[in-house]
């Protein structure tokens, strides 16, 4: 999952790879999304590539699924896979 993090104050675009695997981008508020996706592209593809490689790697691959209402604005719920369903039930290619 790709989160992206607005920031009121100037910030440089940072990328950082959590758990779940999600790859959080973090940003200006006031910046073009393009401007920030340029300057740190290189990094911002070598995070997505390692969270990949972990969904893929592991045993485990916990995450989250996000449940919205019927019109898309809400997140209403949000369940652990791993949690409800085990693991070996991730589906991987």
């Amino acid at each position: 999952m790709l989160e992206i993090v607005l920031r009121d104050d100037h910030v440089v675009p940072t990328v950082e790879l959590l758990d779940g695997p999600r790859v959080r981008l973090t940003m200006s508020a006031s910046e073009n999304i393009e401007v920030a996706i340029a300057f740190c592209r290189d990094q911002l593809v070598e995070m997505v590539a390692a969270g990949l490689k972990v969904l893929h790697g592991k045993t485990e691959a916990p995450g989250r699924v996000f449940i919205r209402d019927a019109e898309g604005n809400e997140v209403v719920t949000t369940v652990d896979t791993c949690l409800n369903y085990a693991s070996d039930t991730i589906i991987r290619p």
